[in-house]
């Protein structure tokens, strides 16, 4: 635990402290499934593993294999029953009903418990028309998937949304303000907002698209981010996820026009670009899910006889704050809530802080602290066990890796107002950094 300040601040000056920074790692167990595209991934959260099934190979033929990554190796699954041979169909794991939920690009609706396809007998009243490029994904607040739009045979594009229980699908007849008509798009669940999240997508009138759509199980609504959106394009159902423990939506690659190559990362309010040292080479086709239990997003294939594996890792840190002001006259606490994630559990983490701001902030072996070095960021680590104003800002996350801390400001005890910022960092017994948080201010008026 013990950790100088003045080594810190060395580090921070020699930018030679080892650190984690977004990344992504090509991955290369002995045995792989075949070079595909068009298939469909999800992650089955209570046994652990990947499941892949299906999609296109390098001759356009359709398969119907199934195959489960546990981290380490693949192993192909071959059960008495599968569904057809088929691509462009959709998959997301059911956490409620404990099942990998598959639909399309025809009208059935199948199940994977880890052992049997079950198919599902549903009236065709009770399900979407015969369609392809549609967004599928689970509301786990909800218990139930949500699909909308793609081509429909008969009608073209569509901006229907269905809802299915795990029995039967129903139509949302009361949307009155779906996302425009369209295929292609991506589709993920921000667990912790409660919104499923569209991006993007192609239509007949502008093409591809680069709009931002959410849905809370009642309605749809569009978002405007606050300052940047990633290229338009088309993707697929499941080429964005989300990553719960980092509270971040990622997307990487599509097609717009050509086989886009970049990696984008949503937090409820704006993209951002995330610059990797390494990254998978330009695709479309793919098919991502997050692994949350190792806090590894996975890749796999995509068009142009891909076969590869990807695992991105990004700064798993974050914080939040009940309160962003204190009046002076009366002081007040704010508390700051830190979030790592499982892959952090246990670890020591450090809180800092800046009265200068958070831009430009320092680089640390690729990894941007988002915190100006000043004389309040010595002060505060010098002082780090002194409460007030410094309750539990350097302690252990617990076995979830998360914890808890306050900024506490006695009444009057300035005659100015201000506003500072606070961030943390994650360490080990040997002082290597493992990530580094998001700012959080705090107004002394």
């Amino acid at each position: 635990m013990k950790f100088p300040a003045l080594l810190f601040l060395s580090c921070l000056a020699i930018a030679d402290c080892p650190a984690q920074s977004p990344d992504w790692t090509l991955i290369q167990p002995a045995t792989s499934p075949s070079a595909r595209s068009s298939h469909a991934m999800a992650y089955d959260s209570d046994r652990k593993v990947t499941v892949l099934f299906g999609g296109s190979d390098t001759l356009n033929q359709l398969r119907n294999d199934t195959w489960e990554y546990d981290g380490k190796t693949w192993q192909e699954i071959k059960p008495a029953l599968s569904p057809s041979a088929r691509a462009g169909h959709m998959m997301v794991y059911d956490s409620t009903r404990k099942l990998t939920v598959l639909y399309g690009p025809g009208r059935d609706t199948w199940t994977w418990d880890g052992a049997v396809w079950t198919k599902i007998r549903i009236p065709a009243a009770q399900k979407p028309s015969l369609r392809n490029g549609a967004g599928m994904a689970f509301d786990e607040n909800r218990g139930r998937i949500v699909l909308f739009g793609g081509y429909d045979n008969l009608k073209g594009l569509v901006s229907d949304t269905w809802e299915f229980n795990g029995a039967v699908w129903g139509l949302m007849s009361s949307v009155t303000n779906a996302p425009p008509a369209r295929k292609n798009h991506a589709m993920a669940y921000d667990s912790i907002r409660k919104q499923i999240v569209l991006f993007g997508g192609s239509n007949n009138q502008t093409g591809y698209l680069s709009d931002v759509w959410e849905w809370n199980g009642i309605l749809w609504r569009p978002v405007t981010p606050a300052t940047t959106s990633p290229p338009a394009r088309q993707s697929s159902s499941g080429g964005m996820v989300y990553d719960k423990s980092r509270r971040r939506t990622l997307l990487y690659g599509g097609w717009n026009g050509g086989r886009v190559v970049d990696t984008w990362e949503y937090d409820g309010n704006d993209w951002s670009q995330i610059m990797t040292a390494t990254t998978p080479p330009a695709r479309n086709g793919h098919a991502l899910v997050h692994d949350a239990d190792r806090g590894r997003t996975i890749l796999f294939g995509g068009q142009g006889a891909l076969t590869d594996l990807w695992e991105y890792a990004g700064s798993s840190c974050y914080m939040t704050a009940d309160v962003t002001t204190i009046p002076i006259a009366t002081g007040g606490a704010q508390t700051l809530t830190l979030d790592t994630g499982p892959v952090h559990a246990n670890k020591p983490y450090w809180i800092f802080g800046s009265i200068t701001g958070t831009t430009p902030g320092i680089s640390l072996n690729g990894i941007h602290i988002p915190l100006n070095i000043d004389a309040y960021t010595q002060l505060a680590m010098e002082n780090v066990t002194a409460n007030p104003p410094f309750n539990n800002f350097r302690s252990l996350l617990d076995a979830n890796g998360g914890a808890t801390a306050q900024f506490v400001v006695p009444a009057n005890i300035v005659n100015a107002g201000f506003t500072l910022y606070h961030a943390y960092i994650v360490f080990d017994a040997t002082g290597k950094f493992h990530c580094a948080s998001n700012p959080v201010s705090v107004t002394l008026k």
